[in-house]
């Protein structure tokens, strides 16, 4: 049966459509207008920023080029108070209402352009951003199985792969019906889905499949910022800070209590020891729901945090955010300041509304 709700399914881009209309209407300005009664802090979340034409690596992590980078900006500081990352966490940890909506700007994984790119960018238009850094990704640069992926099936020019899945079945990849992207899609899900697991002994064939040169060590070195970089960062003028994004970006929900204090401890110890700065946050590697527990929480509280970040999109309404599990917005290559604003609005006064619910954070002092 065809329904309002399946034809808009098959729409491409349907989210930018709906926020195109509501611009066009009217409805966006109200939306916002409403919003700002209840004024609350908007993180954005962004990876890297550079043209997609020149990634040798991973496509979906890529946030932004230049361009869109500084068009988004522009609006940030147009709309947005913009406080430090210290002035954030006071602010949660004080219950003071914000006396207008606030925006947070944060990158994560490290990558060298964030260094190269976004920084200036960030710093011409005043931005105080935050990087979430893995510790392990600079001190020993190695790229990450996602990368490796694509980069082998970029390279390539063998024209079919056969992985053995963990059940015994086989999947065939032929690059003669399908594209690349469809290719590495199909074993990002794979690993996800933990139909491949023991991943030494399959990026070892699939490099011998592939007859793909792969040096992991000098690749992994062009990807990452060095520290000599994530120092002059939070040395420069521009207000930038540094938080942890754990040691080696692992899911810490599937980890032991011990395991997680490690990852976690380690990577501030590790920051603070190389940047000669205090690290007083964390964003959780991968960030869902299902990245982290209330126990991460709990540990993460007990290793000198005072405020962590997710992947899950939301505003932080006062009274009503976790300071434990900070919502973000994510911001993709393809999305336009419209669609940003409408997706921010929406959440403000959806959020706003509801907020009269408690805060769910056994053992920890609420934030907003």
């Amino acid at each position: 049966m065809i329904t309002p709700r399946s034809l808009l399914a098959e729409i491409p881009g349907k989210r930018e459509l709906l926020a195109r209309g509501l611009r066009f209407t009217g409805g966006l300005r109200l939306l916002e207008r409403t919003a700002t009664r209840w004024p609350a802090l908007a993180v954005f979340t962004y990876h890297r920023v550079l043209e997609p034409a020149a990634n040798p690596f991973y496509d979906p992590v890529v946030s932004a080029t230049p361009d869109t980078l500084g068009a988004r900006m522009d609006w940030i500081k147009k709309r947005f108070l913009l406080p430090t990352l210290n002035q954030v966490v006071d602010q949660i940890e004080s219950g003071r209402p914000w006396p207008a909506p606030a925006a947070l700007v944060t990158f994560d994984d490290g990558t060298r352009d964030n260094f190269e790119l976004a920084a200036p960018i960030l710093a011409e238009h005043g931005i105080p951003a935050v990087f979430f850094i893995p510790t392990l990704f600079l001190e020993s640069p190695r790229l990450p199985w996602w990368d490796k992926l694509a980069y082998l099936t970029k390279q390539t020019r063998a024209k079919r792969f056969t992985v053995s899945l963990a059940d015994g079945r086989t999947l065939v990849l032929d690059l003669e019906i399908m594209t690349r992207d469809q290719a590495i899609q199909a074993l990002v899900q794979a690993i996800l889905a933990k139909w491949i697991t023991g991943l030494d002994a399959f990026f070892a064939d699939l490099t011998a499949q592939a007859r793909v040169t792969l040096d992991d060590e000098r690749l992994g070195r062009e990807l990452f910022m060095s520290w000599d970089q994530a120092r002059e960062l939070v040395r420069g003028p521009a207000g930038f800070t540094i938080g942890s994004h754990g040691h080696s970006h692992p899911w810490l929900a599937e980890l032991s209590a011990s395991d997680q204090r490690r990852e976690l401890a380690d990577s501030r110890r590790i920051l603070e020891q190389r940047l000669d700065r205090g690290v007083i946050t964390v964003a959780y590697p991968h960030g869902g729901p299902d990245a982290y527990t209330e126990e991460t929480k709990t540990i993460a509280a007990e290793v000198g945090y005072r405020a962590a970040f997710t992947a899950i999109e939301g505003v932080n309404v006062q009274g009503a955010a976790d300071r434990f599990a900070l919502k973000r917005f994510n911001c993709g290559l393809s999305d336009s300041v419209t669609l940003l604003r409408t997706r921010v609005a929406l959440r403000a006064v959806l959020e706003s509304l509801g907020s009269s619910a408690p805060c769910k954070n056994p053992g920890l002092r609420p934030g907003l």
